[in-house]
């Protein structure tokens, strides 16, 4: 009996590590995923280790080209956390514009602010689900949502509306979870087939789809105009 008892211990704290650590609470419900966040965001940037010249190559600098002949744009990126995306592409002298930051943990927006003082008056900082954007139609430039589509209770729904507030002619840059752990989020990824066939179904063109970091793809599309048929909608894969 001991050893059964120990036995289920053990399994009971693997599970917990896989659900709370691996999975960061999504199994368990936003409130959770918010939760679990909120308990990190002091020592968050310091666990991801971010690296500033990935980010700079893959985001920031990407996004200031895609974005140069728009007059100051405006950037979206949800489930901002402390403003990865902001600062990557604020970095970028040829970025001229203002980055809404939206996020529904408190402390990760709390800790983001101070990180981009560098910028005064080139943020704004937001509590909001990626599902429900509190924003009209097309009033974003370009959205950017980055290893975070996993933790949302309707990664769909969520992925639609980024797109909605998008501007036709508008950047969408939004990752998808593919590596190892992908297969036991079940629900909360798609595979790599069925996220090209979800960018395919919204009215996105140039769609470009590649590896980014070890554990996603990371894809970048236009929003088409609206009745604009004759677009090009093939996805390239890199």
């Amino acid at each position: 009996m001991p050893y059964l008892v120990g036995a289920l211990l053990v399994a009971a704290g693997l599970l917990l590590y896989w659900e709370l650590i691996v999975a960061e609470g999504t199994h368990l419900g936003a409130g959770v995923v918010i939760w679990l966040y909120d308990l990190v965001a002091p020592r968050y940037e310091r666990i991801k280790n971010f690296k500033l010249d990935l980010d700079d190559a893959y985001v920031g600098w990407p996004l200031a080209v895609a974005l140069v002949n728009q007059a100051s744009p405006r950037v979206l990126d949800v489930a901002a956390g402390t403003g990865r995306v902001a600062r990557s592409a604020l970095r970028q002298v040829a970025f001229t514009g203002l980055v809404v930051n939206a996020d529904l943990s408190m402390r990760m927006l709390r800790d983001g602010r101070p990180r981009a003082a560098p910028w005064p008056g080139r943020t704004a900082w937001l509590c909001s689900p990626a599902d429900r954007l509190p924003f009209a139609d097309g009033v974003f430039d370009a959205v950017t949502c980055l290893e975070a589509m996993e933790f949302f209770p309707q990664p769909a729904a969520a992925l639609a509306e980024c797109v909605r507030v998008l501007r036709p002619g508008g950047w969408l840059v939004v990752t998808n979870r593919v590596g190892f752990s992908a297969r036991w989020l079940a629900g909360k990824t798609f595979s790599r087939a069925a996220f090209r066939n979800r960018l395919a179904a919204l009215p996105l063109e140039a769609v470009r789809v590649e590896p980014w970091q070890a554990e996603y793809d990371l894809a970048w599309a236009r929003k088409r105009s609206p009745g604009d048929e004759d677009a090009d909608h093939s996805l390239l894969s890199a």
